[in-house]
């Protein structure tokens, strides 16, 4: 059977819930909506009428999603952009002594070329009105011209094979100088990016951990129906062959696990976490966080979805879930949830891994 292509999906059978809890429902499960191109985080959806405790959270998770996977990546990329500045700056080391050797060479070859042709002509002058002078037939002088051509000659062709050879030297080191100047700067943008986004977390899990306390006043019921439930006993004997499924097996045995936040398993996870690790089990390397998965294999159109493909949200991705089929995916949802699968909300794309 064709599975079904992912979408918002109703959840019969469970009780009818209360009108405020309606709101509060709502709020969560609209906490990731389609943005537009470019658009990292988009605004979670809480209706009008909403109370603070609903809004804060929702919006606080999604703040905190955003802001681990940034932190996430820019702690991958700064020692990426280090090394790639120490090669840099090795590299303009190099040039400069290329640079020296090439002149060095240069100032040697002019004095080669002098004393070979003051040895030439010990004791005699050197131009042409001198070999008229001191020649005693019309052909002595002509072959003494001619012997003064040759040489000459000779002696600006090695002159000028040093003198490339310091000018493209000078030329390398001037590129290897611009490279080093440009790695550098990668490398403090790196740093910054990461003092950046590290703070940005740090504010995001104060506002979480407030929306949690406030929210930690409900009832059992009532946050739990909040949560908007989901399966933690999926079946893990899935059918196929695919590395989508295979890792699909993999993550399923992990439902039940707390989210936490930069977890990559084998006991707790973030969303990009237990891709990395369900990869991970079957043999198949994967980035770290969501933004950069979502650049792996190959793209799916929604209308071809199948099983153990990967569901992406936000472009660039904060948040990843694998297609379990009939419009549901297994995820780790946010800060005080766990690992399960629920219905799929409103992607951004959709991967296919397959083998190389």
């Amino acid at each position: 059977m064709t599975p079904r292509p992912p979408r918002r999906a109703a959840r019969p059978g469970r009780r009818t819930p209360t009108p405020v809890l309606v709101v509060l429902l709502l709020a969560l499960a609209g906490l990731l909506v389609p943005g537009t191109a470019g658009t990292a985080l988009a605004d979670p959806i809480v209706p009008p009428g909403a109370n603070d405790v609903v809004r804060a959270l929702a919006e606080a998770n999604a703040r905190a999603e955003a802001a681990n996977e940034a932190a996430m990546g820019a702690r991958e990329q700064l020692p990426v952009r280090r090394a790639e500045a120490d090669r840099a700056r090795r590299a303009a080391d190099d040039a400069r002594g290329a640079v020296a050797t090439a002149r060095g060479a240069l100032d040697q070859a002019y004095v080669a070329v002098d004393q070979l042709t003051r040895t030439t002509y010990q004791g005699g002058d050197l131009d042409q009105l001198g070999a008229l002078l001191s020649s005693p037939t019309p052909q002595a002088y002509l072959d003494k011209v001619e012997l003064l051509d040759t040489i000459s000659t000779a002696n600006r062709s090695v002159l000028q094979r040093y003198l490339d050879a310091s000018t493209a030297a000078e030329n390398a080191q001037r590129d290897a100088d611009a490279s080093a100047t440009d790695a550098r700067r990668a490398a403090d943008d790196a740093a910054r990016t990461l003092e950046d986004a590290t703070r940005t977390k740090a504010q995001a899990d104060q506002d979480v951990a407030a929306a949690n306390a406030a929210l930690a006043r409900l009832s059992r019921s009532d946050r739990a129906l909040l949560r908007g439930g989901g399966i933690t006993n999926f079946p893990t004997n899935i059918a196929g062959n695919s590395l989508g499924i295979a890792a699909l097996r993999a993550a399923l045995t992990r439902q039940g696990a707390p989210y936490v936040w930069g977890a990559t398993g084998p006991n707790t996870f973030d969303c990009s976490g237990l891709v990395q690790w369900a990869y991970r089990q079957i043999g198949v390397g994967m980035p770290r966080v969501a933004a950069a998965q979502q650049q792996v294999g190959q793209a799916v159109d929604p209308s071809q979805v199948q099983v153990g493909d990967l569901i992406f949200f936000g472009d660039p991705a904060y948040h990843v879930g694998i297609y379990v089929g009939d419009g549901k995916f297994l995820e780790a949802p946010q800060s005080g949830d766990v690992v399960k699968v629920a219905p799929v909300r409103s992607f951004s794309s959709i991967r296919r891994i397959s083998p190389p």
